[in-house]
């Protein structure tokens, strides 16, 4: 069996190609900003202790023992 004409489909039109780059754009955007939202958290998480010694020290106070935490 023979087909005629061409094989491939049309070209798509310039409101989809700009939307196939737009998704395209966004996902790695997306990722990135989670993951450095991630970052900024676990940094802010992990260095919060020591900004409570910092702060108390400055306050005039001594630094917290470790039996009571500040929750």
């Amino acid at each position: 069996m023979e087909q005629g004409g061409s094989t491939m489909g049309e070209e798509p039109a310039g409101l989809e190609l700009l939307l196939g780059f737009l998704l395209m754009a966004a996902i790695p955007t997306v990722v990135g900003g989670v993951v450095v939202l991630s970052l900024v958290g676990l940094t802010m998480w992990a260095t919060a202790p020591l900004r409570r010694r910092r702060r108390a020290k400055a306050e005039g106070g001594r630094a917290p023992s470790g039996g009571a935490r500040d929750y």
